[in-house]
């Protein structure tokens, strides 16, 4: 068998394994009933909140939801818009949120909903250096840091739930091209924990790369959930797709743009410890 024969193959195991995926969710999800008090890991997209629900789901032994599909579409835009109501969405995706664990980063910008419908739930907010998570996003878009703006052609090949998180008017978002829109999401990220910290976990992605088990067992500590099996085989583990940093931070945005995010995310880095 020769690399392209084994990569064809691999990729159709993957393929199959989300269809799996899909349809067993389709079928659970009129059963399932949501769970009254789960843990629900927030934060912006591509800021490690992947890596850290999935160790922490390992470690614990918890049922764990990574992502829901729902959000891939124009969800987001429905319910901001007020064409689906929060009620309608947990309904809809009974199955995700009956978990114990359950980390989607759109509901970073639902708390509000999430405290009424979730009187009793738990919260870990996951940040990230604003440069590097922003660079994060653009990677996992396969777009460059350094243009003007996004050009139509590219960002018609990017999915619709990207392409939300690109767009910043529809929700508010101040900012003339793509790299202020990122940085200003980025801080309504941050608004969220500031705005709720008393009742939030904070955990630093820096300081959990710096320590991947030693930050998973204190935040299980801090959970009051028991560590039940070891993580050390999955702490090297990629559970998204891995980003690019072999360039400089400005190499990849240019002066310009690297400024523009210094300069919108100033104060809140500030407030969290990044220079």
């Amino acid at each position: 068998m020769n690399i392209t024969e084994y990569l064809s193959i691999k990729n159709l195991v993957r393929k199959t394994k989300i269809h799996y995926a899909r349809y067993r969710r389709k079928l659970l999800n009129p059963l399932c009933t949501p769970n009254p008090n789960p843990i629900f890991i927030l934060g912006n997209q591509k800021s490690g909140t992947t890596a850290i629900a999935a160790l922490l789901a390992h470690a614990t032994k918890q049922s764990v939801t990574l992502d829901m599909e729902d959000m891939e579409g124009y969800t987001n835009l429905y319910l901001h818009q007020g064409k689906l109501t929060f009620q309608q969405f947990i309904n809809r995706n009974r199955y995700d949120f009956s978990k114990t664990i359950i980390k989607e980063p759109w509901l970073t910008f639902y708390i509000e909903e999430l405290k009424k419908f979730f009187p009793q739930a738990v919260y870990v907010f996951i940040v990230r250096d604003p440069r590097e998570n922003i660079r994060s996003i653009l990677n996992r878009l396969q777009l460059p840091g350094n243009l003007t703006d996004v050009p139509p052609d590219m960002l018609k090949s990017i999915k619709p739930g990207w392409q939300l998180v690109l767009k910043g008017d529809w929700m508010g978002l101040a900012g003339d091209n793509y790299i202020e829109v990122l940085a200003h999401r980025w801080n309504k990220a941050v608004d969220v924990y500031l705005q709720h910290k008393d009742q939030m976990f904070l955990v630093k992605y820096e300081e959990f790369v710096a320590n991947k088990e030693g930050t998973i067992h204190h935040l299980a500590q801090l959970l009051q959930l028991p560590v039940q099996q070891s993580i050390r085989h999955l702490v090297d583990k990629q559970f998204q797709p891995k980003g690019k940093h072999s360039i400089s931070l400005g190499d990849f945005f240019g002066e310009q743009n690297l400024n523009k995010i210094n300069s919108i995310c100033k104060s809140r880095m500030v407030q969290l410890g990044y220079k």
